[in-house]
């Protein structure tokens, strides 16, 4: 199919003209011979039959009187058909009454059973069985066999004959195609000749002749249309051309003034730049100072609140004869308020961490982390708080993990409402992430409050009855999210609540490399995880 792709469109049309001949005549000629070798096979089985009946006719008497004589003269007129090579005639018992075999032939074709009336055909032999019957009794049977040559060699002369006339017509055909083929190959011949000149020499004045209105017609007006087509453009861009160089150096000529313009503009840019970066650095210093500020700020905000605590108890111990009740309520309240604006403090300083300082990423299991901190917040006796799936071990800081399940769970337990407590902790696949879950049976929140409780400085219960940062939660929210993970949580007032978050298989994200890498210590994790919440 390629070779014919690429010849000329002349012989490109002859070739396909004598496949089409070619096929067509394999397909007649073909079905011809088959047709003639079925005529020849049923013929020869047709007249060996006859031969068969009229032998079996014959050999009735002389095999009911048992006359070999008779039956072999009978059988020796088989010579007059040069095709039969062999005849039996077998008694009822099946064994050989009289036989004939013409000469030159191999005995193993000869040796033969008796088998039933019909016929076959095998080792270039046709056999036929017919049965001897007298008084509509079997009394033996006649076999006939018959060589297939004489069948073979008119077969091979009738596809001689065929193929010679197949010949011929190939030959008529490919004289007729090559003569017929130039009503299409030559207009389209012409108009390749006329396409080719008209691209050497650009001339597009010339047209191509038309003689016939067929597709070939078609063809031949839309070139011509194409060329007059392309001779108006070619007028159009001669002019365009004219113009162009006109505009050309107009253009040239504001192009000069705008690149002064641009060269102007760009040393302003670059001095804006240049200042941009020296007010990023003056910036980056900026927030070190308020980053060393606020760490200090809040390291010397405490030592004045732990003297006022001490103050207060040494006025409590020393002079509890001299204050009433109510002086020692006062000065219990003043201790109270001196905690939670130290734990206030610590909040602030923890939340300002979170992001900042990065501890080293570390394979944290779970499974070992939660009975720790359950440990820690040693829970009341009224309180359970069981793990209800196996937890898998992940890769993060562990001291943020850490800080978020504290958080979570003293949460769970300072609000507890119920005579038993049951607080569990829960983990699941999803996706790409594991979804942990703190579910309680507590009071529960209003979906009013669901959003507001992630925000820093949001409590829900009164500060003096549950004494509250509202900073936990949004400490909580800001790792998670760190992780690339999300906090959500789903509540029924009454009933509890659980609090929902979900932390990447893969690990936590590469921490960049400006991020303060630190080993947090002991003192001041427990330090800076303190219990703070905002639910209330």
């Amino acid at each position: 199919m390629l070779l014919i792709r690429n010849l000329a469109i002349k012989q490109k049309l002859i070739a396909i003209v004598m496949l089409t001949c070619v096929l067509a005549l394999t397909v007649v000629g073909g079905a011809f011979v088959f047709w003639e070798w079925r005529g020849l096979r049923s013929n020869l089985v047709e007249k060996l039959f006859t031969e068969a009946q009229i032998t079996a006719d014959n050999c009735k008497a002389a095999l009911t009187f048992e006359d070999t004589e008779d039956t072999a003269k009978t059988l020796k007129a088989l010579k007059a058909d040069s095709s039969i090579v062999f005849g039996c005639v077998y008694k009822k018992n099946g064994n050989v009454f009289v036989s004939y075999a013409r000469t030159n032939v191999d005995k193993e074709y000869l040796t033969i059973q008796v088998q039933q009336p019909g016929y076959s055909f095998a080792n270039n032999l046709l056999t036929v069985f017919e049965p001897i019957v007298l008084d509509n009794e079997t009394i033996g049977t006649v076999c006939l066999r018959s060589d297939l040559s004489p069948m073979y060699a008119a077969l091979r002369r009738n596809a001689q004959n065929t193929g010679a006339v197949l010949f011929l017509a190939i030959i008529a055909a490919w004289i007729v195609s090559a003569r017929l083929q130039r009503l299409i190959s030559g207009p389209i011949l012409n108009l390749a000749k006329l396409a080719r000149g008209v691209s050497e020499k650009k001339d597009y004045s010339a047209r191509a002749i038309k003689d016939s209105n067929d597709e070939v017609g078609l063809l031949i007006d839309s070139f011509n249309e194409m060329l007059e087509q392309i001779q108006e453009r070619d007028s159009e861009l001669v002019k365009a051309k004219g113009d162009l160089e006109l505009r050309v150096q107009e253009r040239t000529s504001e192009l000069t003034t705008s690149n002064k313009q641009l060269t102007s503009e760009i040393t302003e840019r670059e001095k804006a730049e240049h200042k941009q970066v020296e007010l990023v650095k003056e910036l980056e210093g900026v927030n070190q100072e308020l980053k060393d500020f606020a760490y200090i700020a809040s390291h010397d905000l405490k030592a004045p609140l732990r003297a006022i605590k001490t103050l207060a108890d040494w006025i409590s111990t020393d002079y509890a004869d001299k204050i009433d009740q109510d002086g020692q309520e006062q000065l219990k309240l003043l201790r109270q308020r001196v905690d939670r604006m130290h734990n206030l403090i610590d909040g602030i300083l923890q939340y300002s961490r979170v992001g900042r300082v990065r501890e080293k990423l570390t394979e944290v299991e779970l499974n070992k982390l939660l009975p720790e901190i359950i440990d820690m917040l040693a829970p009341p006796a009224n309180i359970k708080i069981t793990v209800e799936s196996d937890l898998p071990t992940v890769k993060c800081e562990e001291t943020r993990i850490t800080q978020v399940f504290q958080n979570l769970l003293s949460n769970a337990v300072k609000y507890m409402d119920k005579p038993e407590g049951h607080i569990k902790v829960l983990c699941s696949e999803d996706g790409e992430y594991w979804r942990f879950g703190i579910a309680d049976n507590g009071p529960g929140i209003e979906k009013k409050h669901w959003e507001r409780i992630f925000k820093i400085f949001q409590t829900l219960a009164p500060r003096d009855e549950f004494e509250s940062t509202g900073i936990g939660l949004t400490v909580v929210k800001k790792i998670v999210e760190l992780y690339g993970g999300q906090i959500w949580l789903e509540s029924e007032v009454g009933k509890g609540t659980t609090f929902l978050f979900t932390f990447p298989k893969a690990g936590a994200p590469e921490q960049p490399p400006e991020e303060e890498t630190v080993e947090v210590s002991a003192e001041e994790n427990s330090d800076g995880s303190e219990g703070q919440n905002n639910e209330g």
